[in-house]
């Protein structure tokens, strides 16, 4: 059996340079496909580290503001503190005592810990993130203990004309000052 290789139209030459052009604009195409999705990658980083820092920002400034309030709260607590000692056995004393407690945000990172930008960050960065955000759900935490308590000490003072109550008012209070 002979076999005979087709001949190019024009010359193995011409043929050589043809099937060039073809890889070498295919290898443009792949390098521009890879520049914009670069391109996008750091955008899409951006936007999501420009959110993180927004909404960290917004919650250290709900965080400033409760610590504001701290000396006022000390005071008002040390008043109803003297008004438990002080009133006499039949008086109450209602709304007595409730503090404003912001709550903290973290959408951005509960969007951000299934964006795939996020894994474009580095590790460092987002363990920073992470340990920032588990900060802000302790405290969340500890936001909810001190409404309980809050609650629990206003419907004290509501009642407080019953011994019992009169007497768990001052627990409550001490709670309060340590939160």
């Amino acid at each position: 059996m002979h076999f005979h290789l087709p001949k190019p139209l024009h010359g193995w030459r011409a043929f050589a340079g043809e099937v060039g052009i073809i890889v070498v604009g295919v290898l443009i195409a792949l390098a521009a496909e890879q520049l914009v999705s670069s391109i996008r990658e750091r955008d899409d980083m951006a936007q999501l580290r420009s959110a993180l820092r927004s909404e960290l920002s917004d919650d250290r400034a709900r965080w400033e503001s409760i610590r504001a309030q701290d000396p006022c709260t000390e005071k008002r607590l040390d008043a109803l503190d003297e008004w438990v000692k002080t009133a006499p056995p039949n008086a109450t004393l209602s709304n007595g005592y409730r503090p404003f407690l912001w709550n903290m945000h973290s959408s951005a990172w509960d969007l951000a810990k299934t964006n795939p930008a996020a894994m474009h960050i580095p590790l460092k960065e987002r363990l920073t993130y992470a340990s920032l955000y588990q900060a802000i759900d302790n405290w969340r935490q500890f936001i909810e203990e001190e409404n309980q308590n809050s609650e629990t000490l206003v419907d004290l003072l509501d009642t407080a004309d019953q011994p019992e109550n009169r007497r768990q008012i001052r627990l409550h209070l001490v709670h309060a000052l340590f939160m």
